[in-house]
């Protein structure tokens, strides 16, 4: 169904004006996609957990997939996840199926569908490792199509082959394992990432994508950034690549400290850092 809503009320970090197109569509309203992709400009947002929309209102539709069914297909070792599904409840319902691998998944904050296309991971492990296939709506075709992970290039934070293709559904490896260890597991990973980073609210994650090469987090510490601050917006004193926002601060102060940092860096390091937080709007 369309609805007017707010923006800043379905993202992390609370940015964004209205919507007028705002369409969640599920599995019982899945003839909506064409109405929603029409001539205007659109987006499709997940959990918006890396996603910083202008303070401005936004003219095109955003289509937000409602797709949380979850099974666990115990006789082909495959689970089959919505692409709605909260990594988080994801790494849980592994969990109590006594499934293994799917424990970095447990800090996430975004959905299943916004892991296949970034190819999300963490702790040395990515989505593509646990991934075989997903189920899409072609916005061509205007048909479901399934593709399989032989004809996805994934690589880090990234795939192809993706393009005008909504993710409905994800197939999972489901792999039984040792329900001590599984547990063992989540609550390490539970740790580190309170230890190592920012608990609080508004923020969407990692600001910069790391490397091979290197950890965006430690060239923007060396840059003596920590802490560093533009009208509201603060780069975290706890994790350089975390940015987080007071509760007054506005989408084009966080645009402008992300530049900055950006230009920090590649001054005193000739990295030019690449961003994961995606803005969407007007914002120059």
């Amino acid at each position: 169904m369309k609805n007017k809503i707010k923006l800043s009320t379905v993202t992390t970090y609370k940015f964004g004006g209205y919507c007028n197109n705002f369409y969640k569509i599920s599995n019982n309203n899945i003839d909506l996609f064409d109405e929603a992709f029409s001539n205007k400009q659109h987006f499709i947002l997940g959990k918006g957990s890396n996603i910083a929309f202008s303070d401005d209102d936004y003219q095109g539709n955003v289509i937000n997939p409602d797709f949380c069914e979850i099974n666990y297909i115990k006789n082909l070792s495959e689970v089959k996840v919505g692409a709605s599904v909260f990594l988080p409840d994801l790494a849980r319902f592994y969990k109590d199926k006594n499934l293994i691998n799917a424990e970095f998944l447990i800090g996430i904050p975004g959905s299943v569908g916004g892991a296949v296309k970034m190819n999300a991971g963490a702790y040395g492990w990515e989505f593509s490792d646990i991934f075989l296939s997903t189920e899409v709506y072609n916005l061509d075709t205007k048909k479901i199509e399934t593709i399989y992970k032989k004809d996805i290039d994934f690589s880090y934070r990234s795939s192809s082959n993706l393009e005008r293709k909504v993710i409905i559904s994800a197939t999972l490896i489901a792999t039984e394992g040792d329900p001590e260890l599984i547990k063992s597991r989540l609550t390490e990973n539970v740790k580190y990432r309170k230890k190592t980073q920012p608990s609080a609210v508004y923020n969407a994650g990692s600001v910069f994508k790391n490397t091979n090469e290197y950890s965006a987090g430690e060239l923007i510490d060396k840059s003596g950034l920590k802490g560093f601050s533009i009208e509201g917006i603060e780069v975290s004193k706890k994790h350089a690549n975390f940015f987080i926002a007071s509760k007054n601060a506005k989408s084009s102060s966080l645009y402008k400290l992300v530049n900055h940092v950006k230009d920090v860096v590649d001054s005193k390091f000739g990295v030019s850092l690449e961003k994961e937080i995606i803005f969407v709007g007007k914002f120059e």
